[in-house]
């Protein structure tokens, strides 16, 4: 193995042998059979660049797939996309430079969401290459998207679900609503879009009318209510103003003006006051005031009046709280029960109405200066100060919302609420605070699911309602499209032409005519008979017909005239029906020619020609258009094979990835009769079934009272609803693949899921709708492990948002540190659910602190090859206590990180494998057995140390394999290089076995515990006496009565380099060293530091690991002189010398040589020669 190895440039190269090989396919067909282990991937949308934030939480699904797959569980790993929302919409305005919901509409609705459509895989490839990159191992070839018509069925289901439950209802309520996108949002979303913002909360003064009394009181002239509000744009729309019914109310003076405000809150008054009067808040009730903005269509008589409500505090403002109820929950439900006019002030756009004089046409969050300076001038304003508040925000656009009352249409969660929680009890949370704090929290205070938008790209609302009666209809399938149609049915039955002249005959290949300017063929007499033949079909099936439309060629308009002669029925010719153009290249040519010319996909087509998909976008205009026009009558249509294959394929919604495998089932034979199906259901342009907005807006149904007219409600789906749908709508169930969802067990179980992993807004998002659905229709809790991650965070401690562009370096990370190196550190860095501050540094970090450290124990292994790799031992038995010990510690290693993954702790999983592997392994067993592989005693020994460390490591790469799939797929092909193995990847193992721990491996590892324990306090001491390591001493004492094992003893004296070990329990600290260093242990020390320079020597010069060279020295210190000489033997064998010889021959003539500083003061000159 190279010393400059490239791990990044490795990955590419392993992922190439994976695709090549198809080690991912292979790893789930040798488990097809095995027990299922349900897993379910969150659907991103592709219409932006992926970044860290999304490697995060897929690393973490990657680990725990590659993980049950090799503990023998069956994992699907079914990607997914989230295609539909505001999401997608935004960037598809961007695009299209629109501005609003009114531009979307002049440009068309079809066109729009046909170019969301397009904008959704703008960059799936990027997703699924940065995906490969990053190691993640996901079915990218059988992905589901929400916008396919067989997901939205299933969420049609869904909501027909709900209706029958009568949990999906219409209501009128204030919702969080975004201005700029026209739509209102659900809870769950308004909760990941809270900002911090100071806006101006100002004091109001709310004149009392004239001639009032409180409790026989006379109030005086200028007397006001003082009210507070953080929104001053809701002020036009103010109709009451709310007390607590058990609070205390002071009237104040100041000047020649009394004020009204809660006790309590006399801080917010300025300059000298007197109390005039208290009055108990229910005194006030009833009491009229003034209207701040005099709109007529807001003064009723119970109007301007002070309330009791419940929701009055004191915590802040003056206890009197401004109610518009237009734009309040709590003002709405005020407005509700004591029948307080609803009149909006403010339109759709957030803009003020025309009644609001002086402030029309103005944008609400705009207003707030103009409104505070109206107020001023008409001395109603008492007060402003800024005003620091957490605000809801659009998740998508950004801009602040605002609370409005309007139409929706809801499912009814709180009435869930128990069992929401009683499911989420059965669910395990990682992290577990998760389950009673963020989420459990959420759920006790969950509210109806706003679940309507007001936009067009998204699942379409299946609900229509009738013009004539208002019945509501709740569609749960396309099918029961066609059950309410409201038309009678017409009867179809296609004939494609007799056998013409231009039809194969007698040796003669079929002709291309397509050209009616040049069309010359005519029935032959088989042609005539098989038209007779039709006829005859058509009798015996009692069929009358009512039209014949047939093409204007003229092999079809004879075959028109002699069924038309028969039924007595003129025939139509429409050029739709013409024959499929080939273009005039294939014009005259035998057929078979020119099919060559082409490849056969839906899309492909001759110059000047037709594509099959072209020609069933204009067969299926036909078909709709004459079914426009008929009613419940029989109709028959002629025409030829290509365009009745199309037409045939149309009403059977034959999609156009699969219409190529139909040609030979569903094209007719000349003079074949066949008859098809239209229903009563949404296509597009080109003739494709599409349930999307407009075209489900042109479906009609039959109102089941009253057989009236019904039309769809124009609103789509919140797009959260198609991620929650998800487990079900993948598999489109339960039209499809029943067992799947249903069976409580089997090898094709999916459903609940055993693991989900996203990050942690998700609680407001995914894991939430997941949950309702699932309550919703009765089942079980959807998920029985729920990891959550934190954020990605950038330095400077910001959250990494792809909305706002982020992880450009990313893909810089991976080509420095490799996608292992950056997995890693996501793995151990810090615990799942925290926050992970990426950068390149930190990155560094741990790849050198781990991927190195482990990419060097493999080089050690590569280094010091045995000579016949055959001889390996595949399970060599452990040699001696530090083999034991290492055994022991690898056991106990694969116990407690087996342990760990199965409660879904990666990171502590992570963090010991990775101590096992420096610590254990590099640091303390292969140091300890360097000696056995540079200069092993014997070439069996060699075979025995080398297959002992081969097994470790392979053993460790699979403990590895999840976290860091691609370099440890490299340990598995250097550790067999050469060698002929069965299973080509390590991702095709299983996983370590748990091996019973033995009481001798208990022992094994206190015992060595023991040893580093004495080690590492014996060396502290050295370092605080400041006696270098390499510096032999004369002993150590350490605190304890057992003596060592002499093989333990031995390596406790080898690692703080003394001479003797002492025992002594009785002494104060736990190791102590004799720091009298002798002459003749100084000069050992001496020779020991020579070793040391002389081995950095030999790697600047790149000497061969086993190539033995001279060595020259000189040196005036006496003391050291005598140590080379009484040394020698010691210092040739350590450094793998020919000779070390005294003398310096000049500049020049040696590879390598320095001069330096062996100890303070004790100088000397060496030089290598090979």
């Amino acid at each position: 193995m190279p010393e400059n190895f490239n791990f990044a440039e490795n990955e590419k190269k392993i992922l190439k042998f994976w695709k090549e090989q198809k080690i991912f396919e292979k790893s789930m067909e040798q488990r097809k059979k095995s027990k299922p282990f349900v897993f379910f991937e969150g659907p991103p949308t592709a219409n932006g660049l992926p970044h860290v934030g999304h490697f995060m939480s897929r690393s973490y699904k990657d680990v725990f797939g590659r993980y049950k797959t090799m503990r023998g569980y069956y994992v699907l790993r079914r990607a997914g996309w989230d295609t539909h929302g505001l999401p997608v919409e935004i960037e598809v305005e961007k695009g299209l430079g629109l501005k609003n919901k009114k531009e979307i509409e002049e440009y068309g609705i079809a066109k729009f969401n046909k170019k969301a459509k397009e904008s959704v895989w703008k960059y799936k490839s990027e997703w699924e290459r940065t995906s490969e990159r990053m190691g993640i191992w996901l079915d990218f070839d059988n992905y589901y998207a929400t916008y396919k018509n067989s997901y939205i069925e299933s969420v049609w289901w869904f909501l027909k679900e709900a209706w029958n439950k009568k949990l999906l209802y219409k209501g009128h309520k204030v919702l969080p609503y975004c201005t700029r996108c026209g739509t209102s949002l659900s809870s769950h979303e308004v909760a990941q879009g809270y900002k911090d913002v100071t806006e101006p909360a100002v004091y109001i003064k709310f004149k009392l009318e004239k001639k009032q009394k409180i409790k026989g009181w006379n109030i005086p002239k200028n007397t006001c209510f003082l009210a507070w509000t953080t929104t001053p744009w809701t002020l036009p729309g103010n109709v009451a103003l709310a007390v607590g019914e058990k609070f205390k109310y002071l009237v104040v003076r100041i000047g020649d003006e009394f004020l009204i405000l809660a006790e309590g809150r006399e801080s917010v008054l300025k300059g000298e006051r007197e109390l005039v009067k208290s009055f108990a808040g229910k005194d006030l009730v009833g009491l009229r005031y003034e209207s701040l903005f005099k709109i007529k269509s807001l003064s009723t008589k119970k109007s301007h009046r002070i309330y009791p409500a419940d929701f009055v505090t004191t915590e802040n403002g003056t206890g009197i709280v401004h109610t518009a109820v237009m734009y309040g929950e709590d003002d709405y439900e005020l407005g509700k029960k004591v029948g307080l006019p609803m009149h909006h002030t403010v339109d759709l756009q957030g803009k003020f109405t025309k009644e609001v004089k002086g402030l029309a046409g103005q944008y609400v969050k705009d207003a707030d200066k103009d409104i505070i300076e109206t107020l001023k001038k008409g001395g109603l304003l008492y007060g402003q100060e800024p005003y620091t508040h957490s605000y809801p925000h659009c998740w998508r656009c950004k801009l602040p919302l605002i609370y409005y009352a309007k139409d929706s249409w809801f499912i009814r969660m709180s009435s869930l609420r128990k069992e929401l929680i009683k499911r989420n009890e059965t669910v395990n949370w990682r992290p577990e605070h998760i389950k009673e704090g963020r989420f459990g929290e959420f759920l006790h205070e969950v509210k109806d699911w706003a679940l309507s938008r007001e936009r067009y790209w998204g699942t379409p609302l299946p609900v229509w309602q009738c013009l004539k009666c208002k019945n509501y209809i709740a569609v749960g399938s396309i099918e029961d499209l066609e059950k309410y149609r409201p038309r009678k049915k017409n009867v179809y039955y296609i004939l494609r032409h007799g056998h013409s002249e231009k039809n194969a005959n007698g040796g003669k290949e079929d002709i291309i005519s397509t050209l009616l300017e040049s069309d010359k063929y005519h029935l032959t007499h088989k042609g005539v008979e098989q038209v007779k033949k039709a006829i005859e079909e058509l009798k015996k099936k009692k069929v009358k017909l009512d039209a014949i439309y047939c093409s204007p060629f003229i092999r079809a308009k004879e075959t028109a005239e002699i069924v038309g002669n028969h039924f007595g029925i003129k025939a139509k010719t429409d050029k739709r029906l013409s024959e499929r153009l080939h273009g005039p290249m294939c014009e005259g040519k035998p057929e078979r020619l020119c099919e060559m010319l082409v490849p056969a996909t839906p899309e492909s087509k001759h110059a000047g020609g037709e594509s099959i998909m072209e020609v069933k976008a204009r067969m299926s205009r036909f078909l709709r258009e004459i079914d426009e026009k008929h009613e419940g009558k029989t109709i028959l249509v002629i025409s030829h094979g290509d365009p009745l294959w199309a037409l045939t394929a149309f009403t059977e919604n034959i999609s156009e990835d699969k219409i190529i495998s139909t040609r030979q089932r569903l094209m007719p034979g000349t003079g074949e009769l066949k008859k098809i199906n239209l229903k009563n259901y949404p296509y597009n342009v080109e003739g494709d079934l599409d349930v999307h907005r407009p075209f489900i807006d042109g479906v009609a149904l039959k109102c089941p009272k009253c057989g009236g007219k019904s039309v769809r409600t124009p609103e789509v789906c919140d797009c959260w609803l198609d991620s929650g749908c998800m487990p079900f709508a993948q598999w489109h169930y339960p039209f499809e693949n029943k067992n799947w969802i249903d069976k409580p067990s089997g090898s094709d179980k999916q459903y609940p899921a055993d693991f989900i992993v996203e990050a942690i807004d998700q609680t407001r998002g995914w894991f939430y709708t997941l949950l309702a659905v699932a309550t919703i229709l009765g089942r079980p809790a959807p998920y029985k492990n729920v990891g959550v991650t934190g954020f990605a965070m950038a330095s400077e401690g910001k959250k990494l948002s792809k909305s706002e562009g982020a992880g450009e370096g990313f893909t810089k990370i991976i080509e420095e540190y490799s996608a292992d190196g950056l997995r890693w550190y996501l793995f151990t860095v810090n615990d799942l659910g925290d926050n992970k501050t990426i950068t390149a540094q930190d990155v560094q970090k741990k790849f050198r602190n781990f991927l190195l450290i482990l990419f060097n124990t493999l080089r050690f292994f590569s280094l010091y090859p045995i000579k016949d790799k055959a001889l390996l031992i595949n399970e060599p038995e452990p040699q001696g206590l530090l083999d034991k010990w290492l055994l022991a510690r690898l056991k106990k290693t694969v116990a407690e990180a087996t342990k760990l993954l199965d409660s879904y702790y990666p990171t502590p999983a992570t963090r010991l494998i990775g101590q096992f592997v420096v610590e254990d392994l590099s640091k303390w067993w292969l140091r300890l057995s360097r000696q056995r592989f540079q200069r092993p005693e014997s070439e069996l020994s060699h075979v025995y140390v080398s297959s002992y460390l081969r097994y470790i490591l392979l053993e460790i790469a699979k403990l590895l394999s999840p976290f860091i799939p691609y370099f440890t797929e490299h340990i598995y092909r250097e550790l067999n290089h050469g060698l002929k193995v069965s299973v080509p990847s390590i991702h095709l193992l299983d996983w370590p076995k748990l091996a019973p721990f033995e009481e001798a491996e208990k022992l094994a590892l206190e015992e060595m515990e023991d040893v580093r324990h004495y080690a590492a306090c014996g060396l502290a001491q050295r370092q605080i006496k400041q006696i270098k390591v390499r510096q032999p001493l004369a002993s150590a004492k350490i605190k304890r009565e057992k003596r060592f094992d002499a093989e333990l003893q031995d390596i406790l004296r080898a690692e703080l380099n003394v001479k003797v070990i002492e025992y002594d329990p009785a002494q104060a600290g736990e190791a102590e060293i004799d720091d009298n260093i002798t002459a003749e242990l100084r000069q050992e020390g001496y020779a020991r530091e020579l070793v040391r320079n002389i081995q950095e020597m030999r790697k600047d010069a790149k000497y061969p690991l086993d190539y033995k060279v001279g060595a020259y020295w000189e040196t005036e210190n006496k003391e050291l002189a005598l140590a080379i000489e009484n040394l020698r033997d010691l210092i040739k064998n350590d450094s793998l010398l020919s000779e070390i010889n005294r003398g310096n021959a000049g500049a020049g003539h040696f590879d390598v040589e320095k001069k330096f500083n062996l100890a303070p003061g004790v100088e000397i000159w060496l030089g290598l020669k090979a």
